[in-house]
C-alpha cells in the first residue's frame, strides 16, 4: 500500500482578514478630504475662459511662409533618387485643399493666376466650333481659318487646332480619346462648344489637370488676350470628398512666379470656394508622389459652419411655369425647364382671408340695397 497525502488549496474565504483591513486603511489614507474637493470645484468655476480667435488663410499665409515651404520642397526633391523628382525637371506642383464641410454637389471652379502653369515643352490644343455645322462638311477649312486668325493675333503657343467635326469623326473610340489626352498637356475649349465636348470625351478628361479649360473667344476682339487668360487659368475640380488639388505651376518656374501664383490662388479661394475661406481646414503644397508640406492649418469646429451649397448657373431663357393642381385642392404646381416639378400648398390663412373678403362684399351689397329701397320710399 502507498500512502497518498492530499494537499488542499487555500480558497478565497480562507485568506486572513487582517490583510484586507490593512488595504482598506491604506486606500483611505490616500483619499483626499471632502473639503479640498469642494474648494477645487469652486476654484475651477472662477477661472476665466478666453475666446479663441481663428486666423483665416488670406491673413495668415504671406510671402515668407510660401518661400519657406518652397525651400523645403526643394530640399525634399533632392532626397528622392527617382528621375521624376529632380527639381530641375518640369514636374507639376499642386496645392492641396481640405475643407471642413463638404459641399452638396460636385462643381468646377475656374481660377485665373498671374503666370501660366503649362510647361515650356508642353503641347497645347484648342478645340473650336465649326464654320459649317454637320458631319458631311470638311473640317480643313475651319483649321485654316483659325490658323490665320491666330497668326494675325501673334499667338504661337497653340500647336494643334481641333474642330468639333474632327473630334466627332476621328476620336469616337476610347483608345483614340486616351491618346488625345496623353499627347497634349493643356487643352482649351471654346465656351460655345464646351457642353458638347464634355459629353463626347467623357469624365476621364476631368480627372486630369489642365484639361478642358473653358476660354471665351471672340474673333473680332483681342484674340491673344483671350488665349493668354486661358493659359493662366486652372480648374479646381470639387468631388464628393473633402480634399481637392489644383495646379499652381511646375518645378521649372522661377520661385517668385510660384509664390505669386500661390498667393493669388488663396485670395481667389476666399471668394469662390464653397463656404468661403471659413470652410478651409488646411492648405499644403505637394508634388505628384511626395508628402504634403503645410501652409495653413486650423482646428475650427465644424459646428459653427453650415453646409455649403453651390448655385448652378441659370441661362437667360430659364423660366418656370406655375398653375393650380386639379388633383389636389388648394395646391400649386411649378415646372422648370430641366423637368423638375415642385408642388406647394396654399396657406390656410389665405383661404380664411378670401372668405372674410367675400362676406364683407356681400354685407356691403346688402347695405346698398337697403339704402336704395329707403330712398325710393321717400
Amino acid at each position: 500500500m502507498v500512502a497518498v497525502k492530499l494537499v488542499k488549496k487555500k480558497s478565497i474565504k480562507e485568506t486572513p482578514k487582517g490583510k484586507v483591513i490593512k488595504l482598506k486603511k491604506s486606500i483611505l489614507k490616500e483619499a483626499k478630504p471632502v473639503d479640498n474637493f469642494i474648494e477645487s470645484e469652486i476654484s475651477t468655476k472662477n477661472v476665466s475662459i478666453k475666446k479663441v480667435k481663428y486666423v483665416y488663410p488670406s491673413k495668415n499665409v504671406n510671402e515668407n511662409i510660401v518661400d519657406l515651404t518652397l525651400d523645403a520642397l526643394n530640399k525634399l526633391t533632392d532626397s528622392y533618387n527617382t528621375k521624376n523628382m529632380i527639381f530641375g525637371d518640369e514636374t507639376p506642383i499642386f496645392v492641396q485643399i481640405t475643407s471642413i464641410k463638404i459641399q452638396d454637389t460636385k462643381a468646377n471652379i475656374k481660377l485665373v493666376l498671374p503666370h501660366s502653369t503649362c510647361a515650356s515643352t508642353g503641347e497645347i490644343c484648342l478645340i473650336t466650333p465649326d464654320i459649317k455645322k454637320g458631319k458631311k462638311p470638311d473640317h480643313e477649312p475651319t483649321i485654316e481659318r483659325w490658323e490665320e486668325l491666330l497668326s494675325k493675333a501673334g499667338v504661337t503657343s497653340v500647336k494643334t487646332i481641333l474642330p468639333m467635326r474632327q473630334l466627332r469623326v476621328e476620336y469616337d473610340q476610347y483608345e483614340l480619346k486616351r491618346r488625345l489626352m496623353t499627347q497634349h498637356d493643356f487643352i482649351m475649349v471654346d465656351k460655345r462648344v464646351l457642353t458638347h465636348v464634355s459629353t463626347l470625351l467623357g469624365t476621364k478628361f476631368f480627372k486630369k489637370h489642365n484639361m478642358l479649360v473653358p476660354v471665351k473667344i471672340n474673333e473680332q476682339k483681342d484674340l491673344k488676350k483671350a488665349i493668354d487668360v486661358g493659359l493662366r487659368s486652372v480648374m479646381l475640380r470639387l468631388s464628393e470628398g473633402a480634399t481637392s488639388t489644383v495646379v499652381v505651376g511646375h518645378t521649372g518656374m522661377p520661385k517668385t512666379h510660384l509664390s505669386e501664383n500661390i498667393l493669388a490662388l488663396i485670395k481667389q479661394l476666399a471668394l469662390k470656394y464653397p463656404g468661403g475661406e471659413y470652410n478651409i481646414r488646411s492648405l499644403s503644397i505637394k508634388l505628384p508622389l511626395s508628402i504634403s508640406l503645410p501652409l495653413y492649418l486650423t482646428l475650427r469646429s465644424s459646428n459653427f459652419i453650415a453646409q455649403p451649397k453651390i448655385k448652378k448657373p441659370v441661362p437667360k431663357a430659364y423660366t418656370e411655369y406655375e398653375d393650380e393642381l386639379s388633383t389636389i385642392p388648394g395646391a400649386m404646381v411649378k415646372v422648370a425647364p430641366d423637368g423638375s416639378v415642385t408642388v406647394t400648398k396654399k396657406e390656410m390663412q389665405s383661404d380664411d382671408e378670401d372668405m372674410q373678403q367675400s362676406d364683407e362684399e356681400d354685407s356691403n351689397k346688402d347695405e346698398d340695397m337697403v339704402q336704395s329701397s329707403e330712398n325710393e320710399d321717400e
